[in-house]
């Protein structure tokens, strides 16, 4: 993200989460462990568990990305730091040797067994309250119900999906919505399940020549390298070597509102094995395609980094393992679809410098494309393919948003003992990755957890004090 995306955080009301506030905790959690670039360290950890280097592997991709950077006016250097306002960097990751661990693997496995207790197999119902406080945890597990009390108080980390879906299966939420599908009102909570923003992508295509891209087979000769050393393309972050922030020609603010995806594969690469039904594509998705099938073919993608757009989840019923219902509303409002036709025609001119010329990138035409293929206009063609070729980057938050439904201090609003602490207490979605800034939440959760854990311990001794007394 961006430092002003904190600051835009604070000025909504909540303080103790500006730029100033949340950086040690971004700082707390993060090993950089990266030599290949000059960066300000002021910005960066050192001393934290997750280890972040730049991408173990680059390719002539990644090198005409960062070249084309240049041709087009940007410096290459640490988007993270002094290049927030703009600039083109070599992917920064969350891997150590090639692997990603994950934050269960770095943050929690260590304390497995001591004071944390994992239990698998076992689905969340509901919470439990005794009025407006909660209490406890009802699930299923290997058949069977039940409920797990708890001493101090309830931290709920589903997601920005699970999150509020737990919170109004529990009677938290829109009590007319909740009547609707057979759940009895504990508090009347309207904003849960609003507020759902997303980062959609969509990109530039384009054939290269060989040896320049990820290529399935030639990869496999290479596999040993990996498990051996974590280095060659299995070490790339899912064929992303290279990112940018830039920004579109519609929106005025002094944060990029595009980030770029630099990637060496395509729907093409892998011949319509995965890639093709992960996506979910349509049958006649295939005729763009399949052209470029057994080539090589990278993909310069475009990602809104701010839409205005909301959606929503509700509850499809009060069944527990059914899935809620997710309406994103993506390009539901005209600013972002302009916004991203901005963005695409940046990932053209990427295509078009002559940094790509050198490794013979051509862009797909569009005479093989089903659904916009006939527009001969470039701007009604673009606001066609948006709608056609975007896609979810995964990034789902807001709908338990600070400010709303919970405090700044994370408590659910109007209840006690509860908390939610995960991507969903987002009131604005970041402009960037929302990895790093979730765990920085985490990171600053448990710190105000601590907090008043040892306030509460006080308040009970002074308590006890005076009872003696």
């Amino acid at each position: 993200g961006n430092k002003g995306d904190y600051d835009e955080w604070e000025a909504l009301g909540l303080d103790g989460w500006g730029w100033e506030d949340v950086l040690p905790y971004f700082k707390k959690s993060e090993n950089y462990s990266g030599e290949d670039i000059d960066i300000d360290m002021t910005e960066h950890g050192r001393d934290g568990p997750m280890v972040v280097t730049p991408s173990a592997y680059t390719d002539g991709i990644t090198e005409a990305f960062l070249e084309a950077g240049k041709e087009l006016g940007y410096k290459t250097g640490d988007i993270n730091t002094e290049l927030q306002g703009g600039g083109f960097t070599v992917s920064h990751t969350v891997t150590s040797e090639g692997k990603r661990p994950g934050t269960y693997k770095v943050f929690a496995e260590k304390f497995e067994g001591a004071n944390l207790t994992v239990m698998k197999f076992t689905h969340v119902r509901k919470i439990v309250f005794e009025g407006t406080k909660a209490v406890g945890i009802e699930v299923s597990r290997f058949g069977n119900i039940e409920t797990i009390m708890a001493r101090k108080e309830i931290t709920l980390s589903a997601g920005a999906i699970g999150s509020p879906q737990i919170l109004m299966l529990s009677g938290v939420g829109d009590s007319d919505e909740l009547r609707s599908v057979g759940i009895h009102p504990v508090h009347h909570l309207p904003d849960v399940g609003k507020n759902l923003q997303d980062h959609l992508i969509s990109s530039v295509n384009v054939d290269v020549n060989p040896e320049n891209s990820l290529d399935i087979l030639r990869s496999l000769k290479r596999f040993p390298e990996w498990i051996q050393n974590g280095t060659g393309p299995f070490a790339a972050p899912g064929g992303c070597t290279g990112l940018a922030h830039i920004h579109s020609d519609v929106k005025e603010d002094k944060r990029p509102d595009i980030q770029i995806h630099m990637v060496s594969i395509t729907h093409a690469t892998d011949m319509g094995f995965f890639l093709f039904d992960n996506f979910n594509l349509e049958e006649d998705a295939w005729k763009y395609i399949q052209p470029h099938v057994g080539g090589e073919s990278a993909g310069i993608i475009a990602t809104l980094n701010r839409p205005k757009s909301r959606g929503f989840i509700k509850l499809k019923d009060k069944d527990p393992f059914s899935h809620p219902i997710i309406d994103p509303n993506y390009l539901g409002e005209e600013e972002d679809i302009e916004a991203f036709i901005s963005g695409l025609k940046f990932c053209k001119k990427i295509a078009e410098t002559e940094a790509f010329k050198k490794i013979g990138a051509k862009t797909w035409e569009k005479r093989h494309e089903p659904y916009c293929g006939h527009l001969d206009d470039e701007y009604e063609y673009l606001r066609c393919y948006v709608t056609a070729w975007s896609f979810t980057l995964y990034h789902p938050t807001g709908t338990c948003s600070m400010g709303k439904v919970t405090d700044e201090r994370l408590k659910v609003k109007g209840l006690e003992g509860l908390r939610v602490v995960d991507a969903s207490v987002m009131p604005i979605i970041v402009g960037g990755n929302t990895n790093a800034p979730t765990i920085m939440i985490a990171e600053k959760a448990a710190d105000m957890i601590l907090q008043d854990i040892d306030t509460h311990s006080q308040e009970d001794s002074i308590k006890a004090m005076k009872d003696e007394l």
